[in-house]
């Protein structure tokens, strides 16, 4: 079984965010990564009708640089990520029945050069396709959920170059899809809703600091047909695009994430990593999000963390 923990919104008297864990929800198991989802599916057709996939151009991949074990084929990268991700703060209310005793606070911790010093991949990132629906005029924001409905989710993305050491002032422009499926700024023929040009949820670009760090806090991408879950992500240097990528979700967390609050509706993605001819094998190149519970401003959630790697500065 997965089990969700709810985390309930406490602030002090100084203004400090804090989180109390509350009750623990728990949903069937989910079908192991890297297996298709199409079985899934048949018992699970979603109420609205999916968006089609438009095939832009394939992906191209970068030679990849890594820290030391990188490259241990004993070590599994992707271990860290298959705790239960937590339920936003709105569908934690609604499916815990409050009779578990609080624990101790949790506090929002501060990204730190150490959070991504920690990480089992550091690489550089595969190459990808822009896709169809680029930003066109990306906003420079750090929030971008604009208050749509969905799980929580707190970006971390870290530039770094070829040595794995940290890019400053690059541009780091990131957009997805809302919980649905829909992109914002395009009619896309998406899922049950489909805004077009003036939209601008899940958009936004932020500048890397000294220690190449910029932060999101957005929702957690929904899926349409043809796709396995993803992010699109391009980061500039200096007016120049150094690269432009397709970032990737742990499929067993995204399963706990899609059974419940907004995404339920819409079932499991019809997609698995192994079904999408786009995705190489992200763990190893550089594309792997490395994603875990954690309480965000806006309600408990998920953090994702990476290193991006751009190559020769």
């Amino acid at each position: 079984m997965l089990c969700i923990e709810g985390l309930s919104k406490v602030t002090s008297g100084l203004g400090l965010v804090k989180f109390r864990q509350s009750a623990v929800a728990c949903i069937p198991p989910t079908t192991p990564r890297w297996h298709s989802r199409h079985v899934d599916r048949i018992s699970q057709t979603p109420v609205h009708t999916r968006r089609g996939f438009l095939l832009g151009t394939g992906a191209l991949f970068v030679g990849a640089c890594t820290t030391d074990g990188a490259n241990d084929q004993s070590a599994d990268p992707t271990s860290t990520t298959t705790s239960s991700p937590t339920t936003s703060a709105v569908s934690a209310a609604a499916e815990t029945d409050g009779t578990q005793d609080p624990a101790e606070d949790l506090e929002i911790q501060p990204l730190s050069a150490e959070m991504f010093d920690a990480l089992a991949i550091c690489a550089l990132t595969a190459s990808a396709a822009e896709g169809p629906f680029p930003s066109q005029s990306p906003l420079n924001r750090r929030e971008i959920h604009e208050n749509y409905p969905g799980h929580p989710l707190r970006l971390g993305i870290r530039v770094v170059d070829q040595d794995c050491q940290p890019v400053p002032d690059a541009t780091v422009d990131i957009w997805h899809t809302d919980a649905s499926g829909d992109y914002s700024e395009y009619e896309d023929n998406g899922s049950g809703k489909d805004e077009g040009e003036g939209s601008s949820f899940c958009r936004g670009s932020q500048i890397s600091d000294q220690r190449g760090i910029v932060e999101f806090l957005t929702i957690y991408p929904g899926w349409y047909d043809g796709r396995a879950v993803h992010i699109h992500a391009s980061v500039h240097l200096q007016d120049q695009r150094i690269l432009t990528a397709q970032l990737y979700l742990d499929e067993s967390y995204s399963a706990g994430v899609f059974a419940t609050g907004e995404y339920a509706q819409f079932g499991l993605p019809d997609t698995s990593w192994s079904d999408d001819s786009l995705i190489g094998d992200p763990p190893a190149d550089g594309s792997f999000v490395t994603t875990s519970p954690a309480p965000t401003r806006i309600g408990a959630g998920t953090l994702g963390l990476m290193n991006l790697g751009v190559g020769q500065i």
